[in-house]
């Protein structure tokens, strides 16, 4: 309640990309306060989900995480961990640094409880980034779960989108615990082509050899992949991703990333990108719940669901579990409704 009636009116009057970097500097920079962090918001043990969760190879201590977009170079991984998450998704990752989009590229929409983004992609590089993840893993446990949202670079012809994958997959090999592949960002052109049978296909076939040839590299399991997909697929392309990624053997499928549709806005905005927030929860939901039904119908391993967008309750958390999600990622929730929402979620409230 402080943060929405007091701090989130200061934070919201300053632009929303330049206020996001200022605090993720912060927060990783000033150390010493993540034990004022940890007793102020993360979830108290004995009323939290006290099993561990076991993703393929992964336990994860709880169901929540943060989504990727939020920390794309991984800079304030201990601070997340000091908030109660079980897992954090880094990224999206690219072989090379980018800059990204023309700015200004994020949007608020108050009044809708969300946001649109259109920020393309930008970040430090696969090497920096693996960097930043080494340093982290001194100071966190090893039960909190660093992912690697990885994809291609903008300039990369999408015909060798896989290359770049492949690239990220190595270079992030000994310091991811897991990947997901994101082909939906609707920021880089060209990028949901991939979603289409006979690209995803040779994709995941090439992202599934490099990860077996990297797992004996380095004496140890494959690492669990996961593929994001966008919420505007209709029904006839979720089974075929759905297929492909059961035909290529991978962990799971995290539903979704953002829209570029505008459903029901109370604010009129024309600006192009990806709408997160409120208004995503309806169209991510049914695209989870379409995953889930198919599960259901196939034997053997079942790909693990990941569920995001909209997520700014325990209430929202719960319907993402009753629509088959085995993990569920905030990002959106956590700028409305502050780091107390990791507690509210996990403790019941």
């Amino acid at each position: 309640m402080i943060y929405k009636i007091f701090i989130r009116p200061v934070l919201f009057l300053f632009d929303p990309e330049n206020i996001h970097d200022f605090i993720l500097n912060f927060v990783s920079k000033n150390t010493l306060f993540l034990p004022v962090f940890r007793f102020l918001y993360s979830p108290h043990k004995k009323n939290s989900h006290p099993d561990y969760f076991i993703a393929g190879n992964l336990k994860f201590k709880n169901k929540l995480g943060l989504s990727a977009g939020f920390d794309k170079n991984g800079i304030a991984v201990r601070f997340w961990e000091a908030l109660g998450f079980s897992h954090i998704e880094i990224g999206t990752v690219t072989p090379v640094a980018q800059s990204g989009n023309k700015k200004p590229r994020i949007f608020r929409l108050k009044k809708d409880n969300a946001l649109i983004n259109r920020l393309g992609f930008n970040n430090s590089g696969a090497d920096e980034i693996r960097k930043n993840i080494e340093e982290a893993k001194k100071f966190t446990g090893k039960d909190f779960i660093i992912g690697v949202n990885i994809g291609k670079n903008k300039d990369t012809p999408i015909t060798s989108a896989f290359e770049d994958y492949k690239i990220c997959l190595e270079k992030l090999f000994p310091v991811a615990d897991y990947f997901t592949v994101n082909i939906s960002s609707p920021n880089t052109e060209g990028l949901r082509k991939l979603h289409e049978e006979n690209y995803l296909d040779e994709l995941l076939s090439q992202i599934m050899k490099k990860n077996i040839e990297l797992s004996e590299l380095h004496s140890c399991e494959p690492k669990c992949i996961f593929l994001k997909i966008a919420p505007d697929l209709n029904s006839e392309m979720i089974e075929s991703v759905f297929r492909i990624a059961v035909k290529n053997k991978i962990s799971g499928i995290t539903a979704t990333n953002t829209t570029v549709q505008r459903p029901k806005l109370v604010k009129e905005i024309q600006e192009e990108g990806g709408l997160s927030g409120k208004p995503l929860k309806s169209m991510s939901g049914k695209v989870l719940k379409k995953l889930n039904d198919m599960n259901s119908k196939i034997s053997g391993t079942k790909l693990f669901l990941v569920g995001s967008g909209g997520v700014f309750s325990r209430n929202d958390f719960d319907e993402k579990i009753k629509y088959g999600a085995s993990l569920v990622q905030i990002y959106t929730g956590l700028i409305y409704e502050g780091p107390g929402i990791i507690r509210k979620i996990l403790n019941k409230q």
